[in-house]
């Protein structure tokens, strides 16, 4: 038996579309053993909506491992704890791939590598991010080279927290991207690659002075946000309370912002900007996992 702990995570930041990802502190607890017969056990905040048959996703990615190492699939006992929102823009399916195929990874006799496990999530997810902050923690910097995914992490200032606003409006992957252009302007593509840019500069040196315009974009918020109501509300009330900067988290629903300190007078401020909206929404404050995915000692199953 083996278990994990693995955190949800944001992904673009504003202008690093399809390129950045930040781990946070939510989790998926899983327990993977290999068994008599298949069982799923759901337990958590964040239940509704998650299969427990085949269809699993860490299940699916479970078999993709045995598949890779030519080991045939055995009945697998899964039992999760989740307390990351579904299709809210939080990394929940990459959480649980990179779950899924840790895990079975660790069962089958570890025969594959970390790249090759990201390139795996990368087939499942189409896009790395997510995926490697759950893996490595931290800021990930993602580009794919073909089939080869290169992914590099910069450890985040442990003062720096996030606040999320987390409407109760779910948001596919797949709808998110309906609404994107086919083609940009050049002059928006040389927009985003400057504040990406500036966006690195601001965590590895954690200067913060730049942020705001660092995660300023062209290319998919200013359609991702038309699903989100009140968003520039959201956005104007963040800046007003001391945000240091604010962005779609991922493909949303949730609006994430950046602070120094506890965050709990800028997560009251958006908490109550949601009340006069009338928008059904959690406001949480979450720390930075610089960690990763991580193994916990084997107890056994039913006590995640």
């Amino acid at each position: 038996m083996v278990k994990v702990r693995v955190p949800a995570s944001t992904s673009n930041l504003g202008a690093g579309f399809d390129t950045f990802g930040l781990a946070l502190q939510l989790y998926l607890t899983v327990e993977m053993a290999v068994a008599k017969d298949f069982q799923i056990e759901v337990v958590g905040t964040e239940t509704g909506g998650i299969a427990t048959d085949e269809s699993n996703l860490i299940h699916l990615a479970a078999q993709e491992i045995y598949l890779k190492a030519g080991i045939p699939i055995p009945p697998l006992h899964i039992k999760l704890k989740n307390d990351i929102p579904l299709s809210r823009g939080l990394g929940s399916s990459g959480a649980a791939t990179t779950a899924g195929l840790v895990c079975a990874n660790q069962l089958a006799g570890q025969k594959l590598s970390e790249p090759e496990i990201l390139s795996l999530a990368n087939q499942f997810e189409g896009h790395p991010e997510n995926a490697a902050a759950a893996l490595f923690g931290g800021l990930t910097v993602n580009c794919v080279d073909g089939n080869d995914i290169i992914s590099e992490k910069i450890a985040v200032d442990k003062d720096l927290q996030t606040v999320l606003l987390i409407p109760e409006i779910t948001i596919s992957t797949d709808e998110a991207r309906t609404v994107l252009p086919k083609t940009v302007q050049h002059a928006d593509a040389v927009h985003n690659v400057q504040r990406s840019a500036l966006l690195c500069h601001a965590f590895l040196t954690r200067d913060y002075r730049n942020l705001r315009q660092a995660m300023q974009d062209r290319l998919h918020q200013p359609f991702r946000k038309q699903l989100i109501p009140g968003y520039d509300n959201f956005e104007k009330t963040a800046y007003e309370n001391g945000a240091l900067g604010v962005c779609i988290s991922g493909s949303g629903s949730t609006i994430l912002c950046f602070t120094l300190g506890d965050g709990t007078d800028l997560r009251d401020s958006l908490q109550e900007r949601a009340q006069q909206l009338n928008l059904q929404a959690a406001t949480i404050v979450a720390g930075i996992e610089n960690e990763g995915v991580r193994f916990i000692a084997p107890p056994k199953l039913g006590s995640v």
